[in-house]
This record gives structure tokens, sequence and C-alpha cells, in this order.
């Protein structure tokens, strides 16, 4: 199972760094050509609010693909000084924090979407926000002209890769032996490396 979903996680750690590479070289270009835009008087408004949009994605998948590689800045003090079993069981606690957020992200994005009212009501968008008092569905960005929760799907898909990536974390350290000293943060990469250290 831990070969499995090492696996599952490293393949879509490679995916989040093709988005993220793609969003970071296209950003720079979409804001040039908006200055140059605005210089010739023909500012590209559209081009404004999809890079705002980028940007959360950009945040959202950076965010996933630091908490697998567990490159988040982080405080080590207490841990790097404690014996390696407590430091261990710390890194234990820590892994399954980020297991419950991702999980409870999750649910409030099922709970926020209502996938299961929106297919019972046969996809009728006005009779979601009429029942639901949730009209996602139905609120579109001021320029794009494109409906919000495509954009907004970056949520729960962050969500299911945070999860993916936490459980990832969590079975490599609790099948790490506690002397090994798992690495953590900021530390680790001062360190040389995402190896373990003796």
């Amino acid at each position: 199972m831990l070969k499995i979903i090492t696996s599952l996680s490293d393949r879509i750690a490679q995916a989040e760094r093709g988005v993220l590479r793609l969003i970071a070289l296209a950003l720079p270009l979409m804001v040039l050509a908006n200055v140059a835009g605005r210089a010739m008087r023909s500012p590209i408004y559209w081009m404004d609010e999809l890079s705002i949009l980028l940007m959360v994605w950009l945040a959202m998948i950076g965010m996933s693909l630091t908490l697998k590689t567990r490159d988040a800045v982080a405080v080590t003090m207490l841990v790097d000084v404690v014996p390696p079993l407590l430091a261990k069981a710390m890194k234990i606690l820590i892994d399954l924090l980020v297991l419950l957020f991702g999980i409870t992200l999750l649910v409030l994005c099922y709970r926020w979407f209502d996938p299961a009212t929106l297919m019972r009501l046969g996809f009728d968008l006005r009779e979601f926000s009429g029942e639901t008092f949730n009209f996602m569905y139905q609120d579109t960005t001021a320029t794009l002209g494109i409906a919000k929760f495509w954009f907004w799907l970056v949520v729960p898909l962050v969500a299911v890769t945070i999860s993916v990536h936490a459980l990832s974390n969590l079975l490599q350290t609790v099948a790490t032996p506690a002397t090994a000293r798992i690495p953590s943060g900021l530390s680790a990469t001062l360190a040389g490396g995402g190896g373990a250290n003796s």
C-alpha cells in the first residue's frame, strides 16, 4: 500500500510541477502583453482578471506541492533537539493534521459544490440556486464571461492532492525507523537533500 500511495503522490507532484511551470511562464507574458496594450491605449481587461485567477491557482497548487515535499517554512528547533522517538511521534502528528486538513477541505468543497443536489435537480441551475441559495454555478467572471466555478474547481482538486500527499508522507514517516530522523521542512533542505539524516 505504501508503494501505491507514494507512487500516486509522486505522479501527482510531477503533474503539479508541470502545471506550475506553465502558469509561471504564462503570468509574466500576460503581464507584459497587458503593459504593452496599456501603452498603446488598448488595455486587455480580461487578461488582468485571468492573471489574478491564475495566481490563485499558482498559490493553491504550490501549497499542495510544498506539503508533499515538506519544504514549507517551519520552525524545527523543538523537533531537532528531542529524542528520535519523540521527534517521529511529533512528525506523525503533523502528517495527521495535514491529512485532516485535506479531508476537511474536501468535505467543505463537497458541501459548497453540492453535486448530489445538482444531479437530483437534473443540472437545472435556476432550480439549484432557488432551492439551496447557492449561486456558485451561475456567477460569472466580470470580463471573461466564464462561470467562476470552473476556476473554483482548483479548491476541491487541491483538497484531493493534499490528502494523497499527506497520506503518503504519513505512511513514509511511520515506516521510517525513529533513529533515521525524518527530515522536516527547511532543515532538510539546508542539510542537503530530501533523504533521511542520521
